[in-house]
């Protein structure tokens, strides 16, 4: 017998290894994850998993690793007859992370539907760690995410890179660029942009910022702030200033550019292929209009 929210429990501990992992995955409380497990094991009449005390992960018995195979097949099969259900309906779930949602995939929709006008569209934003679980297991197609995950079950490829530049509504001279030196005067908002960014910070010792912002679609109220400034990607940089009035520079200092990723996984994709492939599409041209 197949219960859905358990096999899609037991596939994400088998996946990522972890309860915790696993319960982000699901989306569920890690009492609710080991409760499923729990009722799985009961009902086949044997351990799944290899619960070791003090082990950072997980591990599944002989016959999880059995149980893992037939649920795989039955995922399969329920993707199938979902594409049964939708006749001539294509579904396509797919995750961005915050500031490519909200400056990026926009652009993509719009042509995206006009060549599938039936397409049904599943969209999530999250941390691009967390997109990336998501699609390992299972839950999302693709998704556009900042960091190169290494993980076997997943695809990954870059789409675009993108300088970072400088925001600000302070007054910063008339030069054409701007020095950090210039702007550490000013008061920094700062955004998680990656470790890489957090280092190019240190080496030009920028040190506690004035505000932090996790999601860019906090970020412009408080960019009208005084003398307030920010470090983004240049994707972001036309819709900031039409909506703050802010400066937007070129930096002297070059931070490190950020990298858009298209994760997928590297198996059981036959189910959204002629919608990946239609995204492939309208990637393609879009990728050619950015440049």
């Amino acid at each position: 017998m197949f219960v859905t929210e358990e096999v899609e429990t037991f596939l994400a501990i088998a996946r990522s290894g972890s309860l915790a992992q696993a319960a982000r995955i699901v989306h569920a409380a890690q009492s609710t994850v080991s409760y499923r497990l729990s009722c799985l094991e009961k009902r086949l009449g044997q351990p799944l998993v290899l619960r070791a005390r003090g082990a950072n992960g997980v591990g599944l018995t002989a016959a999880g690793q059995h149980y893992r195979e037939l649920a795989e097949r039955w995922e399969h099969l329920v993707s199938e007859a979902a594409r049964l259900r939708d006749d001539d309906h294509s579904t396509l779930a797919a995750g961005c992370a915050d500031a490519i949602s909200i400056h990026l995939f926009p652009s993509i929709v719009g042509p995206l539907l006009e060549r599938q006008p039936r397409l049904r569209l599943t969209l999530e934003t999250a941390r691009s760690g967390e997109l990336c679980e998501r699609v390992v297991s299972g839950h999302l197609d693709v998704a556009f995410v900042f960091y190169e995950p290494v993980h076997a079950d997943l695809r990954v490829r870059t789409l675009a890179e993108y300088p970072m530049v400088a925001v600000s509504c302070a007054e910063l001279g008339p030069s054409d660029s701007v020095s950090v030196a210039e702007l550490s005067g000013g008061r920094e908002i700062y955004l998680p942009w990656g470790p890489d960014y957090d280092l190019w910070r240190q080496r030009n010792m920028l040190r506690e910022p004035v505000h932090t912002i996790t999601k860019a679609h906090s970020l412009p109220p408080v960019l009208r702030g005084p003398g307030t400034w920010a470090v983004v990607p240049a994707f972001m940089a036309a819709e900031l200033a039409a909506a703050t009035g802010c400066r937007v520079m070129p930096m002297r200092d070059e931070p490190p550019a950020r990298v858009v990723y298209w994760v997928e996984r590297a198996r059981h994709r036959a189910a959204n292929t002629a919608a990946l492939h239609e995204l492939e599409q309208v990637l393609t041209g879009w990728r050619t209009a950015d440049t």
